[in-house]
Protein backbone atom coordinates (compact mmCIF):
# COMPACT_ATOMS: atom_id res chain seq x y z
CA UNK A 1 0.00 0.00 0.00
CA UNK A 2 1.11 3.40 -0.70
CA UNK A 3 1.19 4.55 2.50
CA UNK A 4 3.38 1.32 4.27
CA UNK A 5 5.88 2.84 0.73
CA UNK A 6 5.99 6.53 2.50
CA UNK A 7 6.58 5.29 6.16
CA UNK A 8 9.69 3.04 4.86
CA UNK A 9 10.87 5.74 2.90
CA UNK A 10 10.66 8.12 5.81
CA UNK A 11 12.26 5.53 7.80
CA UNK A 12 15.17 4.79 5.55
CA UNK A 13 15.74 8.96 4.84
CA UNK A 14 18.89 10.42 6.41
CA UNK A 15 17.19 13.00 9.30
CA UNK A 16 19.01 15.99 8.01
CA UNK A 17 17.90 16.05 4.70
CA UNK A 18 14.33 16.27 5.99
CA UNK A 19 14.45 19.28 8.59
CA UNK A 20 15.93 21.78 7.49
CA UNK A 21 15.01 23.52 11.10
CA UNK A 22 12.60 22.52 14.00
CA UNK A 23 10.39 25.13 12.33
CA UNK A 24 9.88 23.45 9.19
CA UNK A 25 9.53 19.69 10.71
CA UNK A 26 6.91 21.27 13.43
CA UNK A 27 4.99 22.64 11.05
CA UNK A 28 4.45 19.49 8.78
CA UNK A 29 3.93 17.98 12.45
CA UNK A 30 1.20 20.59 12.87
CA UNK A 31 -0.23 19.69 9.58
CA UNK A 32 -0.92 16.37 9.94
CA UNK A 33 -2.18 16.35 13.63
CA UNK A 34 -4.31 18.94 12.08
CA UNK A 35 -5.73 16.75 9.44
CA UNK A 36 -5.90 13.69 11.73
CA UNK A 37 -8.52 15.54 13.79
CA UNK A 38 -10.48 17.54 10.87
CA UNK A 39 -10.47 13.41 9.55
CA UNK A 40 -11.94 12.66 12.86
CA UNK A 41 -14.45 15.42 12.78
CA UNK A 42 -15.97 14.78 9.41
CA UNK A 43 -16.04 10.65 10.68
CA UNK A 44 -18.09 11.76 13.33
CA UNK A 45 -20.57 14.29 10.98
CA UNK A 46 -21.36 11.08 8.74
CA UNK A 47 -22.37 9.54 11.98
CA UNK A 48 -24.72 12.41 12.97
CA UNK A 49 -25.82 13.02 9.58
CA UNK A 50 -24.46 16.80 9.76
CA UNK A 51 -23.89 18.13 5.97
CA UNK A 52 -22.59 21.56 6.66
CA UNK A 53 -19.99 20.65 8.94
CA UNK A 54 -18.86 17.49 6.98
CA UNK A 55 -18.34 19.24 4.31
CA UNK A 56 -16.15 21.67 6.12
CA UNK A 57 -14.42 19.48 7.66
CA UNK A 58 -13.87 17.42 4.22
CA UNK A 59 -12.89 20.99 2.75
CA UNK A 60 -10.36 21.50 5.35
CA UNK A 61 -8.75 17.90 5.23
CA UNK A 62 -8.55 18.68 1.30
CA UNK A 63 -6.57 21.68 1.59
CA UNK A 64 -4.10 20.34 4.14
CA UNK A 65 -3.84 17.42 1.97
CA UNK A 66 -2.96 19.62 -0.49
CA UNK A 67 -0.71 21.77 1.24
CA UNK A 68 1.23 19.01 2.28
CA UNK A 69 1.62 17.40 -1.10
CA UNK A 70 2.43 21.02 -2.53
CA UNK A 71 5.03 21.30 0.00
CA UNK A 72 7.36 18.18 -1.89
CA UNK A 73 10.75 19.33 -3.16
CA UNK A 74 10.70 16.27 -6.03
CA UNK A 75 14.34 17.57 -6.91
CA UNK A 76 16.15 17.07 -3.52
CA UNK A 77 12.91 14.29 -2.05
CA UNK A 78 13.55 12.04 -4.65
CA UNK A 79 11.77 8.39 -4.21
CA UNK A 80 10.73 9.70 -0.79
CA UNK A 81 8.76 13.03 -2.36
CA UNK A 82 7.60 10.37 -5.17
CA UNK A 83 6.11 7.83 -1.95
CA UNK A 84 4.57 11.37 -0.38
CA UNK A 85 2.85 12.27 -3.32
CA UNK A 86 1.58 9.14 -4.53
CA UNK A 87 0.12 8.84 -0.72
CA UNK A 88 -1.49 12.25 -1.17
CA UNK A 89 -2.62 11.86 -4.39
CA UNK A 90 -4.47 8.73 -2.68
CA UNK A 91 -5.76 10.56 0.43
CA UNK A 92 -7.09 13.13 -1.26
CA UNK A 93 -9.24 10.80 -4.00
CA UNK A 94 -10.16 8.61 -0.82
CA UNK A 95 -11.51 11.58 0.92
CA UNK A 96 -13.28 13.10 -1.76
CA UNK A 97 -14.91 9.43 -2.49
CA UNK A 98 -15.25 9.00 1.31
CA UNK A 99 -17.44 12.19 0.99
CA UNK A 100 -19.37 11.82 -1.87
CA UNK A 101 -20.62 8.11 -0.83
CA UNK A 102 -20.47 9.54 3.10
CA UNK A 103 -18.48 6.73 4.31
CA UNK A 104 -17.14 7.31 7.70
CA UNK A 105 -15.42 3.56 7.19
CA UNK A 106 -13.21 5.15 4.28
CA UNK A 107 -12.52 8.26 6.09
CA UNK A 108 -11.73 6.23 8.79
CA UNK A 109 -9.39 4.15 6.79
CA UNK A 110 -7.37 7.41 5.23
CA UNK A 111 -7.00 8.74 8.66
CA UNK A 112 -5.64 5.47 9.94
CA UNK A 113 -2.74 5.72 7.05
CA UNK A 114 -2.18 9.47 7.90
CA UNK A 115 -1.48 8.45 11.24
CA UNK A 116 1.20 5.76 10.41
CA UNK A 117 3.16 8.84 7.90
CA UNK A 118 2.35 10.97 11.28
CA UNK A 119 3.89 8.65 13.49
CA UNK A 120 6.94 7.84 11.06
CA UNK A 121 7.80 11.89 10.76
CA UNK A 122 7.68 12.37 14.50
CA UNK A 123 10.44 9.24 14.55
CA UNK A 124 12.60 11.94 12.42
CA UNK A 125 12.39 14.38 15.00
CA UNK A 126 12.98 11.53 17.93
CA UNK A 127 15.99 10.37 16.16
CA UNK A 128 17.50 13.92 15.97
CA UNK A 129 17.24 14.62 19.43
Amino acid sequence: MLHRNAIRAYQQAEQDFFVDGADAHGLVEILYRELISALERAEAAIAAKDYALRAQEVTRALTIIYVLGSSLDFEKGGEVAVSLGQFYEWARVNVIEASRVASAERLETVRKAVADIADAWRSIANRAE
